[in-house]
């Protein structure tokens, strides 16, 4: 019998840092990265983050060789007016050619929603002046309370926007789509639930279409209830899909990657954390990047690269 679409072969423990926080210890982030391929040139937008000033910073960097990076821009949570940014997203329009960019901002207390910038040419052209709400949490609706961390993409010309929406209770990853960008339409229910080790927060990563069969695999991150440290403590699971419109979760028992620091698969106690996965598909394999947890109990950003030989072996 055919196995079509197995995980792919990652390993963390294989991987290279290629950023790192200023500061050690719990609460110093860097991470929750976007890669994006715009008019032949590698993006990838990270976060920025410490225990005084949250998430204060995102930047975008030109990628000028396997892991050398170039500042382009960057944007402050403080020229936005909130309190707080968290993952990027970056999509190119597939009419203008031009790039989008997506930011979840705290407002004030928890007050999570997303906005977009006015879209440019070139990552450098930003302007944080021109950012205006897209997405915000809807009454009545499994997103009531916050909406946060998209993931865009488009196919056959219409975006899809996956983001974490909480009902002030728990956390699941939810679907909107759009014609244009900027006008979104929610669907009713999440689309991978909350449940299993993950029954505290369940968000959608990335989604990239499978190397060997017409199925699309969803990461996503997820923690439980009784995790250490569950609001950040995430580790990366999978779902799949054949149409973007059904998802069935295929690692309920448990994550298909954590941290080499992890002290157990299950309800972890330490950071096991491993999270915000994004991929680069190139000409031979996968740019993997995601945000991993460090035994001082930081979290800093890494790379792998997976050929096609692995995706067989």
């Amino acid at each position: 019998m055919a196995n079509y679409a197995p995980p792919p072969p990652l390993d963390t423990a294989a991987a290279s840092m290629i950023m790192e926080p200023p500061e050690q210890g719990e609460g110093n982030w860097i991470g929750a990265p976007c890669v994006h391929r715009h008019d032949d040139t590698t993006y990838l937008a990270v976060r920025e983050r410490n225990p005084d000033d949250r998430g204060h910073a995102i930047a975008i960097y030109e990628r000028e060789a396997l892991d050398a990076y170039t500042e382009r821009i960057r944007i402050t949570a403080t020229e936005l007016g909130v309190t707080s940014i968290e993952r990027p997203a970056l999509t190119t329009d597939p009419d203008s050619g031009n790039l989008k960019l997506y930011l979840p901002v705290d407002a004030h207390r928890n007050c999570w929603h997303i906005e977009k910038l006015a879209d440019a040419e070139d990552p450098a052209a930003f302007d944080p002046t021109t950012a205006h709400d897209v997405v915000r949490p809807a009454s009545g609706h499994t997103d009531r309370s916050t909406v946060k961390d998209p993931y865009v993409i488009t196919t056959g010309g219409k975006y899809y926007m996956f983001y974490a929406g909480s009902d002030g209770d728990s956390t699941r990853a939810h679907l909107a789509t759009s014609i244009d960008g900027e006008t979104w339409t929610r669907r009713d229910d999440p689309i991978v639930h909350s449940q299993f080790w993950h029954d505290e927060r369940t968000r959608v990563s990335c989604v990239v279409p499978a190397p060997d069969a017409p199925i699309w695999y969803v990461f996503y991150d997820g923690s439980g209830r009784t995790d250490y440290g569950s609001t950040w403590n995430l580790r990366t699971g999978l779902a799949i899909s054949t149409d973007l419109r059904t998802f069935e979760d295929t690692s309920p028992q448990g994550p298909i990657v954590s941290a080499p620091t992890a002290d157990h698969r299950l309800a972890p106690q330490s950071f096991a954390t491993c999270r915000y996965m994004d991929v680069l598909l190139t000409d031979d394999g996968w740019d993997v990047f995601f945000e991993m947890a460090r035994e001082d109990g930081s979290f800093a950003l890494y790379h792998q690269r997976l050929t096609e030989a692995q995706f067989r072996s």
